[in-house]
Formats: C-alpha cells, structure tokens, sequence
C-alpha cells in the first residue's frame, strides 16, 4: 500500500497539471523578490504570497487525494511504513523495482510551502531566470534594429523564441528546478543593464519598463502553453487538471483540511529524512 502511495505520488509531482499550476504561480508572483536586496522573511508582501503558494501547494495535494481516493489516514500509513524519500531522492536509485528518480527540485517545492526562506529563495531564482529569458529577446530584438529587419525577419525571431519557450514548458515535467545558491553570477548581466553611473535615470526607468513588457510577453506565451498542454493531458488527470486550469485563471483556491493535513505529514517526513540529513551534509 505505502509504495503506491508514494509512486502515485512521484507521478503526480512530475504531471502537466501540477507543472502548470506551481509554476504559472511562481512566475507570476516572482517579480517582487529582489535579487539585490538580503533575504526578509519579515516582508508583508513576501508573507502574503507565501501563504498563497501554501494554499495553491494545499490545493493540488487534495485534487491528488480526491483524484486517487486517498484519505489522509492512509497516507500517514505510508508515510510511516513506506519508502524512505532520501534514497528516492538519489538520480539512480535502484533498490527496488519501483524506485523512482525524485528530483530534488520536486523536494523544494513542497518544502517551501512549509519553510518561507526556501520559499524566497525559489522566488528569487525564477525572478532571475524569467528577466535573463527576457534580456535575451530584447537582445535578439536589437541586433535586428541595426539593419531593419523586415515583417518576414521580425516573425522569424518571434516565432523562434517561442518555440523554445514551448519546449522548455515540454521539459518542465522532466525535472524541477534546483535552487541554486550563486545567484550572483545569473543577476550580474542584469545590473549591467541598469548601471546608473552609466546611463542616465530617465534612461533607468525606460529599460525597466520595457524589460516589465518582454517578461509580461514571455509569462503570456508560458502561460497559453501549459494550458494548452493540460488541455491534452487532462483525460489522464481530469480531477487535478481542473485545480490546475483553476489556478491559471486564477480563480480562489480553499484547500480543505484533509489536503493541509496531508501536506503537513509530507513536511514531517521531509524533515526527518531529507532536509535535516541534507543540512547535516553541508
């Protein structure tokens, strides 16, 4: 019973659906995670948006219960006789044949819903990785203005950025993302953009505003293909698609007891065998 459990689990973390949901939610809300200012895990903004990713993290795990007829009576069981997540977190574990590779990124996700630090941290990398995708296209953009390029030039580079913005949506359900902790490195090309001492102010707020807009572009396209791509899956998970759609339209989101519940024990087992084995190792 307990293996089920956590193998239907493992699935689900990997699905369209909760790909979808997690991440439109953490792009979207990303923005106001400066990565140039120390981490304040007193910030009202950043207590408001993690207690919104606690409800959204809530609300997939009970479409998944629902989904799979789990109480969480019985997924305590599995969670005290079941398979120890540390070993699962190993990319080639093969203790058993029903072992899975469970990225540590997936790890992550559900943490942050119970850590907030972890929480900013993950918002603070996607903040970084959406304006880097969007200094890119503004990028490519200008090394077209040079020559004026043509109608044909200009939807070549449009529809080729959006081809690799859909394939990166494709490669969401292959792995989450790793929190890194040199974000320094990632950020750096970003401050060169805004170089005061460099550029006028009234030339700041200019870049800042047109770097806003090409980030806005790319969460739209991101966003039209995950649902799009939930759209094709949703026969496999009908119950979770359905969450998953509800949180791109942004529609209200009230997990029940039962799914906070349930993400509590996760968080416990968690601890005890990844987070605190892992803080040990550093």
């Amino acid at each position: 019973m307990s293996d089920w459990v956590f193998d239907s689990l493992i699935c689900f973390l990997h699905s369209p659906a909760w790909n979808a949901a997690l991440n439109t939610f953490i792009e979207e809300k990303s923005m106001i995670f400066d990565p140039n200012i120390d981490i304040d895990i007193s910030n009202p903004q950043y207590i408001q948006t993690h207690g919104e990713y606690k409800n959204l993290v809530d609300y997939m795990l009970g479409s998944f219960m629902e989904e799979m007829n789990i109480t969480p009576e019985q997924f305590e069981i599995a969670c005290l006789e079941g398979k120890n997540l540390s070993a699962l977190n190993k990319e080639d574990t093969k203790t058993d044949d029903h072992s899975f590779s469970f990225h540590k990124g997936l790890f992550q996700q559900i943490w942050a819903a119970n850590d907030i630090r972890t929480f900013i941290k993950l918002m603070v990398q996607r903040n970084i990785e959406i304006q880097l995708q969007a200094l890119d296209l503004i990028e490519r953009q200008q090394s077209m203005s040079s020559k004026e390029p043509s109608i044909e030039e200009q939807d070549e580079v449009n529809t080729e950025t959006k081809a690799e913005i859909e394939k990166a949506i494709e490669e969401e359900t292959e792995a989450a993302a790793t929190i890194v902790n040199n974000e320094s490195d990632q950020f750096q090309r970003l401050n060169l953009l805004f170089e005061k001492e460099k550029i006028k102010a009234s030339d700041v707020s200019t870049r800042q505003e047109y770097l806003r807009q090409q980030r806005d572009k790319i969460l739209q396209i991101k966003k039209q293909a995950r649902a799009r791509k939930l759209s094709e899956t949703s026969k496999e998970r009908p119950k979770s698609a359905r969450a998953a759609q509800k949180v791109i339209e942004g529609g209200t989101l009230e997990p029940d007891e039962a799914s906070i519940q349930v993400r509590k024990l996760l968080a416990r087992k968690l601890r005890e065998e990844v987070v605190d084995k892992t803080n040990d190792e550093d």
